[in-house]
């Protein structure tokens, strides 16, 4: 009895396979490097609220950027590959553009990012004249390569890498320091750390 096979397999513990990668330790790995990357948001006149819970929503909202050139919610993806667009549908009709980062579709990060753009409006709206202040959308890819080295637009997101995102945030804008600090505590209010 000893020498016969039973035909089952021994049980892999969770989280490993057989390639032997543990895919909750990737992802806080790059994680890590997401949130060193964004680090260059901070700066002088500049408010960042980190991992922000928006209500109804099972994903947290990365970065909350509050600045003189406007609010900006900041997701970020660490895949790589070359960052372009595609319509994949026929001929006749092509369809919506879609985000893809190598053989990655990311078109559903873009529309997660307008959706928390929708929660952050409704919290500016107990703000005075929160409803005229700018909400920019940005997906920030920490890893991927860029081609011609130009941002992508669609859906009303900006697609773009770390540098280029930090650097609209410090643009000098139309929205005075008061105002940024009662925007950072009420979207703070609203939006609890997740």
């Amino acid at each position: 009895m000893s020498g016969m096979q039973t035909g089952r397999q021994p049980v892999q513990p969770t989280g490993t396979g057989p390639h032997g990668g543990r895919s909750w330790v990737r992802r806080a790995e790059g994680d890590r490097r997401a949130s060193a990357r964004l680090r260059l948001l901070e700066g002088e006149g500049v408010i960042v609220l980190s991992d922000r819970r928006a209500p109804g929503m099972r994903v947290g909202i990365t970065r909350i950027a509050v600045s003189s050139a406007g609010v900006f919610v900041i997701d970020a993806k660490h895949g790589k590959g070359l960052v372009h667009t595609r319509r994949s549908g026929p001929i006749s009709n092509l369809g919506p553009d879609e985000l893809h980062v190598g053989r990655k579709d990311y078109t559903a990060c873009v529309d997660q990012v307008g959706q928390h753009v929708e929660a952050v409006r409704a919290a500016l709206e107990s703000v005075p004249g929160g409803t005229e202040i700018p909400v920019h959308a940005m997906l920030c890819l920490t890893r991927a390569e860029w081609g011609f080295a130009s941002p992508v637009e669609i859906r009303d997101v900006c697609v773009a890498w770390p540098q280029l995102i930090a650097g609209r945030v410090r643009v000098p804008g139309s929205v005075d320091s008061p105002t940024v600090q009662q925007v950072s505590v009420t979207i703070a209010e609203h939006l609890p750390t997740a």
